[in-house]
């Protein structure tokens, strides 16, 4: 039986079966909670300060530099790509830390709360020593039962706490006494402590740990949140990408619109220069003409750097994007996206969009991690109630008889025992509070998760919402525009054979130019629509083509782009 117990301290904590807690509808968890961890391997040393800006950073561009520039076109799926392949901090548009790639290894390393640390509570200790000890002999109770207290001794144990809260003790003690022993001696000592109540069996300790604290079960739960917390970050930088991606196409389209605009007043006004010398028209009109150039050559500066603080123009929007690519804000280089947005009506069906939203949405996968683990906490206070019965079994002896000539002596080191040991904390004050404190806590969370849902709902109806809304606007400044052109063409046709009033003319070319800005708009607000509602129904990473780096190690998570995006096909060079 000795020999039995050592081996399975020496071992350690192999079990035949898996220990992992498993969880319905939550991300998959480990097979094996003694296998958590990997060997540690050399990937701690290969990492590398995660630097992509210069120290020096070249000088932001003027506005007149804009064609000067080196144009870099680059597709919604590349822009997506560099974002995740650059960014080990993971940043939002308004310049926020969401969180860094290095956060699951972090976890999973930790010595305190990590998985390690879990399964560390079952881990085999070693105790040893060797003593010298002079002057008189006494008799005690050492660690392993042994009653004497030689001059010279030298002790040997090993002990243990297995999965399901047995505790095991095995050590030898051998020493030299003339005086009690008669020279030299050895003996051996074990303990097996089995509870029966309070702290027995496998799961109140894969929940718990021995300690009655943090098991590996919630330790693995609570690895699974930080995971999530990752992917939460990676969403909303890819969504930022793309938002600012659109936000770049529009503010190039509407230079361009404002650049042909310019081009009108350029030559309206050259026109009235004519009429003006050949006095063919008053002064007057001329001077409206040249103020409608002005008002155009500035809005075109507007456009290109933008008004105010916000910088809405091509250099404010591009700088957002690169600053959430992690790009050098200024390279000499000008990003210009070639993906088109969509123009076509998509349909989406609203029971499958609910059903994803509430089986898909980050917000509602780790709150229900935070309902299991409210589970198993409650079980580990409901276990703190029951009384400590543990089934204690005991025995001693000497390695030999120390000469065969003091029989008292060595019948005093051979014994054994076998017994129970209750203990119970009379009113349970303590322990009530705890329960009562878990359901609360329990019932708190089940809240929270209704109310998520609830709110998820009406997400997921405000997006059904814009994406309609959008797509009727879309149709309708599309046929409000053409109209425009149509009177501007007009306008200009009889100007340029002096029918036209100055008024008009100038009139056709503002509506013209708000009509096809207006237009460009609620195409980039469609296609933002298109993004926010596989957004709110939990599906947008795969929308995007972003998933698992399949190569990424096991102590950390990576994502990546694994197939082309909903745009791709609509991405020109």
């Amino acid at each position: 039986m000795l020999t039995a117990i050592l081996i399975a301290c020496l071992v350690g904590c192999r079990t035949r079966g898996p220990v992992a807690y498993e969880m319905e509808q939550t991300v998959p968890m480990g097979q094996d909670g003694t296998e958590w961890l990997p060997k540690p391997t050399s990937w701690v040393a290969d990492v590398q300060p995660a630097s992509f800006m210069p120290k020096a950073p070249m000088r932001p561009p003027r506005v007149r530099d804009i064609h000067a520039l080196t144009p870099w076109p680059m597709s919604l799926d590349e822009a997506i790509r560099i974002a995740l392949e650059n960014s080990p901090v993971i940043r939002s548009a308004g310049g926020q830390t969401l969180g860094t790639t290095f956060d699951p290894a972090l976890f999973a390393t930790d010595p305190n709360l990590g998985p390690a640390a879990a399964l560390a509570a079952f881990d085999t200790q070693l105790k040893s020593s060797l003593t010298y000890r002079g002057g008189g002999n006494a008799l005690s109770s050492g660690a392993f039962g042994v009653f004497s207290q030689p001059t010279n001794t030298a002790e040997l144990g090993v002990a243990r706490i297995f999965r399901n809260g047995t505790r095991a003790r095995l050590g030898v003690l051998g020493g030299y006494d003339q005086d009690i022993a008669g020279g030299a001696f050895g003996a051996f000592g074990a303990e097996v402590r089995h509870p029966l109540q309070q702290g027995a069996g496998t799961e109140i300790n894969m929940i718990a740990g021995p300690g009655g604290n943090r098991g590996i079960w919630i330790t693995q739960l609570d690895s699974q949140k930080v995971d999530l917390d990752l992917e939460q970050a990676v969403r909303d930088l890819v969504r930022d990408v793309a938002i600012s991606y659109w936000t770049l196409y529009f503010s190039y389209h509407d230079l361009n619109a404002k650049q042909a605009a310019l081009e009108v007043a350029r030559q309206t006004w050259h026109l009235e220069q004519t009429r003006v010398a050949e006095q063919a028209s008053p002064p007057d009109v001329e001077a409206a003409a040249r103020q409608q150039y002005y008002t155009a050559d500035a809005a075109v500066q507007n456009a290109i750097g933008g008004s105010g603080p916000a910088g809405t123009g091509v250099y404010g929007a591009e700088a957002k994007l690169r600053t959430l690519l992690a790009l050098p804000t200024a390279d000499g280089s000008l990003i210009q996206p070639t993906a088109r947005p969509l123009e076509a009506e998509l349909h989406f069906d609203w029971d499958e969009a609910l059903h994803l939203a509430h089986s898909r949405r980050v917000e509602l996968r780790k709150q229900r991690i935070d309902i299991e683990k409210r589970k198993l906490e409650l079980k580990v206070s409901q276990n703190l109630r029951r009384p400590k019965v543990d089934l204690v079994g005991q025995y001693r002896g000497p390695v030999s008889d120390p000469g065969n000539r003091d029989a008292m002596f060595s019948s005093a080191l051979q014994t054994w025992n076998v017994g129970i040991e209750f203990s119970k904390v009379l009113g349970d004050r303590r322990e009530d509070a705890a329960v009562r404190n878990s359901e609360l806590r329990l019932s708190r969370d089940r809240a929270l998760q209704a109310e998520q849902e609830q709110q998820l709902t009406t997400q997921l109806q405000s997006a059904f919402t814009e994406l309609d809304r959008a797509y009727g606007v879309t149709q309708s400044l599309g046929s409000g525009l053409d109209a425009a052109k149509v009177r501007l063409q007009a306008e200009l046709e009889r100007h340029a054979v002096g029918d036209a009033l100055i008024t008009n003319v100038l009139d056709a070319q503002i509506r013209a130019t708000q009509a096809e800005t207006a237009m460009l708009r609620s195409l980039v607000d469609y296609n933002l629509a298109i993004i926010n509602l596989h957004y709110v129904r939990g599906t947008m990473l795969e929308t995007l083509g972003v998933g698992f780096l399949s190569q990424a190690s096991e102590e950390q998570i990576s994502f990546a782009k694994n197939h082309p995006s909903i745009f791709a096909e609509n991405s020109r060079r």
